[in-house]
């Protein structure tokens, strides 16, 4: 991937900007989830009485070096970035959508991962939430969560946040005694 992380505006100077621009406007956050070290923030922009933008952010304790100390507030901020992003606030070039911060964890990540075949499979992230959250309700993770795709982490994520229980998944078509 090519980018030059100079190329990025930091959030903090894209909402600075946007404040300037409009000081009646209203940055309003929201932790709407916190369990087993997972944050996950929502942030909305008023102006005039209504909402302009959303942007949402998740972030996990101990994932990359800010996260060991501040994944709270580094989930806050990056939910700003995507609201800012959505208002149209991404800098001067619209094709430099993602913020600074999500452009360093792309850099980080790139020393970190290699881009396999398996690209597919589901995040870290989402195995982490599903984790936290089976925990949570006193359920136990499916065996082979590290097979899953990324739809099928994300469809099960869904079905636990709505309460439902997920349909249990084997490896062969088989079912089981």
């Amino acid at each position: 991937m090519g980018f030059n992380l100079d190329d990025y505006e930091p959030v903090a100077s894209r909402l600075d900007r946007f404040l300037k621009t409009h000081p009646d406007a209203r940055v309003i956050t929201d932790l709407v989830h916190y369990l087993s070290d997972v944050a996950v923030f929502k942030c909305e922009l008023w102006l005039n009485g209504e909402i302009i933008a959303t942007g949402w952010a998740e972030e996990i304790r101990g994932q990359g070096n800010v996260n060991k100390t501040s994944h709270v507030e580094n989930c806050e901020t990056g939910a700003v970035g995507r609201a800012l992003a959505n208002a149209g606030l991404s800098g001067s070039d619209f094709a430099k959508r993602p913020s600074r911060e999500e452009m360093g964890k792309v850099q980080r990540m790139q020393g970190e991962t290699t881009i396999t075949e398996n690209s597919n499979l589901a995040s870290e992230k989402q195995q982490n939430m599903i984790r936290a959250v089976c925990k949570s309700m006193g359920k136990v993770p499916p065996h082979n969560l590290q097979a899953f795709s990324k739809r099928e982490a994300s469809a099960y994520i869904d079905s636990l946040k709505a309460g439902e229980q997920p349909a249990p998944t084997y490896d062969t078509p088989e079912e089981p005694f």
